[in-house]
């Protein structure tokens, strides 16, 4: 009996101690599992941004064009006797481009001065006989519309000796040349070309939707398709739109003092609207959503994900400008490809 009560009590104490041991491990199991569920928690790299003021752009296609292309013609009919510059040369106003031959205009103009001279005299005359009533009054006024009739005919033998020499009326490039020496030119015919290129224009055409942010006398930045990069004033928007694509005229005026030979070249242009908040970030940043919508992730101060949805506001080389995120946030510049929104991150600074 003694033999059973020992037995007893050896396996109470026994029972006791594994108890006592059991809930004293709880607490390294507990800590287990944390480490454990620590260790599933996704990590990224995030980065502070905040919210600056930058310019909201848009970019249409143009082309270089002369400030003023001018094609000039006869005002007489001869035949071109004198083409005394070279076609393509530089010119100054008032350079002579072209001569006409006067034919016999020299020997009118002399007949036409004789004329006016002998009328003047008649009308004089004329005129004493009728102040002595000795001549009538439609005899005066006979004599007075041969005068007038004279020095018409005189006023246009001038005009045409003086337009039988084509000169520039300003400076520029003679660019085009449309007869030969000796060819023989009704009035009206085209002779030679100019081009002002000491301002160029460069042309394009705006989206209706657009058009109301552009201010005339506003910066304009070009490319141009050889690289180059050049800035100009806003100088003329249309005051209707194109019939057909519904979109506006714009014109941008560029000063081209070294002549530069630029004019046809294609120019991208990158027009200036409003200033909106936007933060700078790199284009990997950016994703779709389910509904294919541009979203960039971010992080809240407990490490949840956020999906923000984003409008571009402009791109700058591998950079994008984008609104509609808050004015300070932490973005996910690392790993955002692989969370979701709503969830828990480790979080670590980039």
């Amino acid at each position: 009996m003694n033999k059973s009560i020992m037995l007893a009590s050896g396996l109470t104490g026994l029972l006791i101690i594994w108890m006592l041991s059991g809930s004293n491990d709880a607490p390294a199991e507990e800590e287990v599992s944390q480490t454990s569920e620590s260790e599933k928690l996704m990590s990224v790299v995030v980065k502070p941004s905040d919210a600056q003021l930058v310019a909201k752009k848009i970019t249409v296609q143009g082309q270089v064009e002369p400030n003023r292309v001018l094609s000039l013609k006869t005002e007489v009919d001869g035949k071109v006797i004198a083409l005394p510059i070279e076609l393509g040369s530089r010119i100054q106003k008032g350079d002579v481009l072209a001569k006409i031959s006067l034919k016999t205009r020299v020997a009118q103009r002399e007949q036409a001065v004789a004329n006016v001279a002998y009328q003047t005299q008649e009308l004089a005359a004329t005129k004493k006989l009728f102040d002595r009533k000795l001549e009538s009054g439609s005899r005066l006024s006979l004599q007075q519309a041969n005068l007038a009739a004279a020095k018409a005919s005189l006023q246009q033998i001038d005009y045409d000796i003086k337009n039988s020499t084509i000169s520039a009326p300003f400076d520029g490039v003679y660019d085009r040349r449309y007869v030969e020496l000796g060819d023989y030119l009704d009035k009206g015919q085209q002779v030679v070309s100019l081009v002002d290129d000491l301002h160029l224009k460069i042309t394009a055409m705006v989206p209706q939707q657009q058009v109301d942010g552009l201010v005339l006398g506003q910066d304009v930045t070009a490319s141009l398709i050889n690289g180059e990069a050049i800035t100009g004033a806003l100088s003329f928007i249309s005051a209707t739109a194109d019939e057909n694509t519904r979109s506006y005229r714009i014109e941008v005026l560029v000063d081209n003092s070294d002549h530069r030979r630029l004019v046809g070249m294609t120019a991208s242009l990158d027009i200036p609207v409003k200033e909106v908040e936007g933060h700078l970030v790199s284009a990997s940043s950016i994703s779709l959503d389910n509904q294919g919508r541009l979203q960039i992730k971010a992080v809240d101060e407990n490490n949840e994900v956020i999906a923000y949805p984003v409008t571009i506001v402009r791109t700058d080389s591998d950079k994008v400008w984008l609104s509609g995120l808050p004015a300070h946030v932490s973005l996910i510049t690392l790993g955002q490809d692989f969370v979701i929104a709503g969830q828990t991150v480790q979080v670590s600074q980039g």
